[in-house]
Protein backbone atom coordinates (compact mmCIF):
# COMPACT_ATOMS: atom_id res chain seq x y z
CA UNK A 1 0.00 0.00 0.00
CA UNK A 2 1.04 3.83 -0.87
CA UNK A 3 1.55 5.62 2.52
CA UNK A 4 0.55 8.85 2.67
CA UNK A 5 2.46 11.69 5.87
CA UNK A 6 2.56 15.30 6.22
CA UNK A 7 3.87 18.08 7.58
CA UNK A 8 2.56 21.48 8.24
CA UNK A 9 4.75 24.47 8.19
CA UNK A 10 3.03 25.97 11.07
CA UNK A 11 3.68 23.38 13.55
CA UNK A 12 7.08 23.32 12.76
CA UNK A 13 8.00 27.12 12.43
CA UNK A 14 8.50 27.53 16.14
CA UNK A 15 11.10 24.89 16.59
CA UNK A 16 12.80 25.45 12.92
CA UNK A 17 15.89 26.51 14.02
CA UNK A 18 16.30 23.23 16.16
CA UNK A 19 14.85 20.58 14.26
CA UNK A 20 17.14 21.80 11.08
CA UNK A 21 19.69 20.27 13.13
CA UNK A 22 17.61 16.89 12.02
CA UNK A 23 18.96 17.05 8.51
CA UNK A 24 21.66 15.78 6.02
CA UNK A 25 24.20 18.46 5.54
CA UNK A 26 23.01 19.36 1.86
CA UNK A 27 19.11 19.99 2.52
CA UNK A 28 20.35 21.94 5.79
CA UNK A 29 22.15 24.29 3.39
CA UNK A 30 19.33 24.26 1.14
CA UNK A 31 17.24 25.31 3.97
CA UNK A 32 19.15 28.36 5.16
CA UNK A 33 19.63 29.47 1.64
CA UNK A 34 15.83 30.55 1.54
CA UNK A 35 16.02 32.76 4.91
CA UNK A 36 13.50 33.20 6.91
CA UNK A 37 10.93 32.23 4.39
CA UNK A 38 8.03 29.84 3.52
CA UNK A 39 10.51 27.91 1.21
CA UNK A 40 12.96 27.37 3.95
CA UNK A 41 10.31 26.17 6.18
CA UNK A 42 8.87 23.69 3.62
CA UNK A 43 11.97 22.36 2.64
CA UNK A 44 12.57 21.69 6.38
CA UNK A 45 9.43 20.19 6.47
CA UNK A 46 10.03 17.90 3.52
CA UNK A 47 13.42 17.11 4.96
CA UNK A 48 12.01 16.09 8.60
CA UNK A 49 9.37 13.43 6.57
CA UNK A 50 12.27 11.71 5.52
CA UNK A 51 14.46 11.65 8.99
CA UNK A 52 10.89 10.65 10.35
CA UNK A 53 10.52 7.73 7.67
CA UNK A 54 14.50 6.68 7.34
CA UNK A 55 15.94 7.99 10.07
CA UNK A 56 19.88 8.82 10.90
CA UNK A 57 19.97 7.24 6.94
CA UNK A 58 19.59 10.41 5.51
CA UNK A 59 22.26 11.70 7.60
CA UNK A 60 24.94 9.27 6.81
CA UNK A 61 24.05 8.30 3.08
CA UNK A 62 23.98 10.89 -0.19
CA UNK A 63 21.05 10.83 -1.61
CA UNK A 64 21.36 9.35 -5.07
CA UNK A 65 19.32 11.10 -8.26
CA UNK A 66 18.06 8.75 -11.22
CA UNK A 67 18.80 9.88 -14.97
CA UNK A 68 16.33 12.88 -14.55
CA UNK A 69 17.17 13.98 -11.45
CA UNK A 70 15.01 11.78 -9.05
CA UNK A 71 16.20 11.62 -5.69
CA UNK A 72 16.04 8.18 -3.93
CA UNK A 73 18.42 6.27 -0.80
CA UNK A 74 19.68 3.25 -2.02
CA UNK A 75 18.35 -0.26 -0.94
CA UNK A 76 15.08 1.45 0.57
CA UNK A 77 11.69 2.07 0.09
CA UNK A 78 11.22 4.62 -2.98
CA UNK A 79 8.96 7.64 -2.61
CA UNK A 80 7.92 10.80 -3.73
CA UNK A 81 7.83 14.30 -1.91
CA UNK A 82 5.88 17.42 -2.72
CA UNK A 83 4.91 20.82 -1.00
CA UNK A 84 2.95 23.64 -1.76
CA UNK A 85 0.83 26.43 1.01
CA UNK A 86 1.24 25.22 4.29
CA UNK A 87 2.22 21.34 3.71
CA UNK A 88 4.47 19.03 2.52
CA UNK A 89 3.69 15.79 2.07
CA UNK A 90 5.41 12.06 1.15
CA UNK A 91 4.41 9.18 -0.73
CA UNK A 92 5.95 5.61 0.21
CA UNK A 93 5.53 2.88 -2.07
CA UNK A 94 7.17 -0.55 -2.87
CA UNK A 95 7.50 0.83 -6.75
CA UNK A 96 7.50 4.01 -8.25
CA UNK A 97 5.65 6.62 -6.71
CA UNK A 98 4.70 9.99 -7.71
CA UNK A 99 2.92 12.62 -5.33
CA UNK A 100 1.60 16.29 -6.40
CA UNK A 101 -0.15 18.97 -4.17
CA UNK A 102 -1.78 22.36 -5.19
CA UNK A 103 -3.93 24.72 -3.09
CA UNK A 104 -6.65 25.87 -5.04
CA UNK A 105 -6.30 29.83 -5.63
CA UNK A 106 -7.31 32.22 -8.69
CA UNK A 107 -5.30 31.53 -11.60
CA UNK A 108 -4.70 32.23 -15.41
CA UNK A 109 -5.90 28.48 -15.93
CA UNK A 110 -7.07 29.27 -19.65
CA UNK A 111 -3.42 30.48 -20.31
CA UNK A 112 -1.77 27.77 -18.80
CA UNK A 113 -4.15 25.30 -20.15
CA UNK A 114 -3.39 25.97 -23.42
CA UNK A 115 0.60 25.73 -23.04
CA UNK A 116 0.41 22.51 -21.02
CA UNK A 117 -2.96 20.63 -21.35
CA UNK A 118 -3.32 17.99 -23.89
CA UNK A 119 -6.79 18.70 -26.02
CA UNK A 120 -8.31 15.62 -24.61
CA UNK A 121 -7.83 17.63 -21.32
CA UNK A 122 -8.73 21.48 -22.11
CA UNK A 123 -12.01 19.57 -23.75
CA UNK A 124 -12.88 18.66 -19.75
CA UNK A 125 -12.52 21.94 -18.77
CA UNK A 126 -14.57 23.58 -21.23
CA UNK A 127 -17.62 21.64 -20.33
CA UNK A 128 -16.60 21.48 -16.57
CA UNK A 129 -18.70 23.17 -13.86
CA UNK A 130 -15.66 24.42 -12.12
CA UNK A 131 -12.83 24.88 -14.56
CA UNK A 132 -10.62 26.81 -12.38
CA UNK A 133 -10.38 24.01 -9.49
CA UNK A 134 -10.44 21.31 -11.96
CA UNK A 135 -7.50 22.64 -13.78
CA UNK A 136 -5.51 21.87 -10.37
CA UNK A 137 -6.80 18.30 -10.40
CA UNK A 138 -5.78 17.23 -14.01
CA UNK A 139 -2.47 19.49 -13.04
CA UNK A 140 -1.70 17.44 -9.71
CA UNK A 141 -2.75 14.31 -11.74
CA UNK A 142 -0.14 15.18 -14.52
CA UNK A 143 2.76 16.07 -12.06
CA UNK A 144 2.04 13.00 -10.00
CA UNK A 145 2.78 10.83 -13.33
CA UNK A 146 5.77 12.64 -14.57
CA UNK A 147 7.01 12.76 -10.95
CA UNK A 148 6.35 8.37 -10.65
CA UNK A 149 8.26 7.95 -14.28
CA UNK A 150 10.63 10.45 -13.06
CA UNK A 151 11.12 12.13 -16.46
CA UNK A 152 10.29 15.70 -15.03
CA UNK A 153 9.14 18.54 -17.73
CA UNK A 154 11.53 16.09 -20.26
CA UNK A 155 8.41 14.89 -21.52
CA UNK A 156 5.66 17.51 -22.97
CA UNK A 157 2.76 17.86 -20.21
CA UNK A 158 0.58 18.01 -23.21
CA UNK A 159 1.39 14.94 -25.00
CA UNK A 160 -0.94 12.84 -22.94
CA UNK A 161 -3.66 13.32 -20.60
CA UNK A 162 -5.53 12.47 -17.35
CA UNK A 163 -8.72 12.88 -16.77
CA UNK A 164 -10.54 13.08 -12.91
CA UNK A 165 -12.76 10.07 -12.77
CA UNK A 166 -15.37 10.23 -10.13
CA UNK A 167 -14.78 11.37 -6.73
CA UNK A 168 -10.85 9.57 -5.71
CA UNK A 169 -9.61 8.36 -9.38
CA UNK A 170 -8.65 9.13 -12.94
CA UNK A 171 -8.51 7.62 -16.22
CA UNK A 172 -5.58 7.97 -18.37
CA UNK A 173 -5.70 8.09 -21.95
CA UNK A 174 -3.48 5.39 -23.48
CA UNK A 175 -1.06 2.69 -22.10
CA UNK A 176 0.30 2.71 -18.94
CA UNK A 177 0.39 0.17 -15.50
CA UNK A 178 0.78 3.23 -13.31
CA UNK A 179 -2.50 3.73 -11.22
CA UNK A 180 -4.57 7.15 -9.74
CA UNK A 181 -5.74 7.99 -6.68
CA UNK A 182 -7.14 12.01 -5.65
CA UNK A 183 -7.13 12.55 -1.57
CA UNK A 184 -9.29 15.73 -0.46
CA UNK A 185 -6.16 15.58 2.32
CA UNK A 186 -6.58 19.15 3.34
CA UNK A 187 -9.42 21.81 3.13
CA UNK A 188 -8.97 24.12 0.17
CA UNK A 189 -6.09 21.42 -1.51
CA UNK A 190 -6.54 18.72 -3.90
CA UNK A 191 -3.72 15.57 -4.01
CA UNK A 192 -3.11 13.37 -5.95
CA UNK A 193 -0.84 10.15 -6.28
CA UNK A 194 0.06 7.99 -9.60
CA UNK A 195 1.56 4.63 -8.55
CA UNK A 196 1.54 0.64 -9.44
CA UNK A 197 0.34 -0.57 -6.31
CA UNK A 198 -3.31 -1.20 -6.37
CA UNK A 199 -4.12 0.67 -2.96
CA UNK A 200 -3.18 3.95 -1.81
CA UNK A 201 -4.00 5.29 1.73
CA UNK A 202 -7.25 6.82 1.94
CA UNK A 203 -6.05 9.18 4.36
CA UNK A 204 -2.53 11.54 5.09
CA UNK A 205 -1.36 11.32 8.37
CA UNK A 206 -0.08 14.79 9.54
CA UNK A 207 3.09 13.57 11.77
CA UNK A 208 4.10 16.31 14.52
CA UNK A 209 7.58 17.79 15.11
Amino acid sequence: MVELIAANIHQIAPRAEQLVSLLDEERQARVRSFGDSRSALLTLAAGLLLYAVFGEQTRRSRFERGRRGKPHLVDHTPFNITHAGDYAVLALSAHPVGVDLERFRPIDWRRISERFFHPIEREYLAKSSDPEQDFFRIWTLKESYLKAEGTGFSVSPASFAVIPDGEYSAVFHGETDYRFKRLAAFPDYCLSVCSLEEDVADSVILKQF
